[in-house]
């Protein structure tokens, strides 16, 4: 399939009648009238979960959604991880904020394709993100960025300018500086046990996905200004695939080349930057650049979070998004 290309899908039934936990199969066609994929659906509190499989750009990607409101694409951060544990942090804004969430595991990682590696560049990530809106027949949506996911979203609203409502970025950065900033304060605030398995990480010392599971594990604390909400949110990621091959593409010949400031004036929807004030790893001032080259964008700085305000801070944060969506 060429580049740029998407199957399109038959989405399910507005309104089925289905019991909790049933499910219901859906038949997805492509052009040519070939069954792509089906649908599993789960009713649970008046809410409608799809899970599909979708064709794009020659990869066949996972893609699950929760809600029948606005549509939003959601993408998740942390390359070499998925999006199973942002959908079950997020999944409830969609009932709270009217949305259609919809989360995807990117090529490469989790329950989609595990193409190899070099097909894992963030231009080509990019070109997903709006091989899924076309793919599930959506008009111009609203996209949310979470830490990694911010930056690709960021290129994509400069790059796709008539797809999007508008966008959300949150503890994202807009070029591989943060990189030497969140060595320094890892090297400041981290454990003798952490700074080990944060250097595992970046130096390609990691031997398996098991390793990198059980480094990533030992630095999440970093994360939080309240350290100990590492563990009470281990529950939330504990269907994460692991997939150390692409994480160590991705820092070493994507990370290494980062720069989309000269994008960012392009961007011509309404957008929201959000930070944790302790975040370690993209930092304030990162957020306040993004701000800065963003036309209009909106700055959230959540005083008593690290990199994750929609967890620390969950209220303040869907309250925040809440007014920004509806403004």
């Amino acid at each position: 399939m060429a580049q740029g290309s998407a199957e399109l899908l038959i989405v399910m039934p507005t309104s089925p009648r289905c019991d909790a936990g049933a499910t219901k199969e859906v038949i997805a066609h492509d052009s040519a009238d070939v069954i792509v994929g089906t649908c599993g659906v789960e009713f649970g509190t008046g809410d409608i979960r799809m899970a599909v499989e979708l064709r794009i750009n020659g990869a066949t990607i996972f893609c699950e959604s929760v809600g029948e409101g606005r549509p939003c694409i959601c993408l998740h951060g942390g390359p070499g991880t998925d999006a199973s544990g942002l959908a079950r942090t997020l999944s409830p804004l969609a009932a709270e904020l009217d949305l259609r969430l919809i989360f995807y595991d990117h090529r490469g990682h989790g329950r989609s394709e595990w193409v190899p590696v070099e097909q894992c560049t963030q231009d080509q990530l990019v070109s997903d993100v709006e091989g899924v809106r076309q793919a599930l027949r959506l008009g111009p949506v609203h996209v949310l960025g979470i830490s990694w996911g911010g930056f690709l979203g960021l290129m994509y609203a400069a790059r796709h300018p008539t797809s999007i409502r508008t966008l959300a970025v949150v503890g994202a950065a807009a070029s591989r500086d943060f990189m030497a900033r969140a060595e320094d304060n890892a090297r400041r605030r981290a454990t003798a046990e952490q700074w080990a398995a944060y250097r595992a990480l970046w130096d390609g010392s990691l031997s398996d996905d098991t390793s990198f599971k059980r480094a990533f594990d030992t630095i999440r604390p970093l994360y939080f200004f309240d350290a100990g909400r590492a563990v009470e949110t281990n529950a939330m990621r504990a269907d994460i695939r692991y997939r150390l091959a692409v994480r160590r593409f991705i820092i070493e010949h994507e990370y290494a080349s980062y720069d989309c400031r000269a994008e960012l004036p392009r961007i011509a929807c309404r957008t929201l930057v959000a930070v944790g004030r302790h975040d370690w790893i993209c930092l304030v001032d990162q957020a306040e650049e993004i701000a800065r080259l963003v036309p209009g964008a909106e700055l959230a700085v959540f005083e008593h979070s690290g990199h994750s305000p929609q967890i620390e801070e969950r209220t303040a944060f869907t309250r925040r998004l809440a007014a920004f969506l509806c403004s």
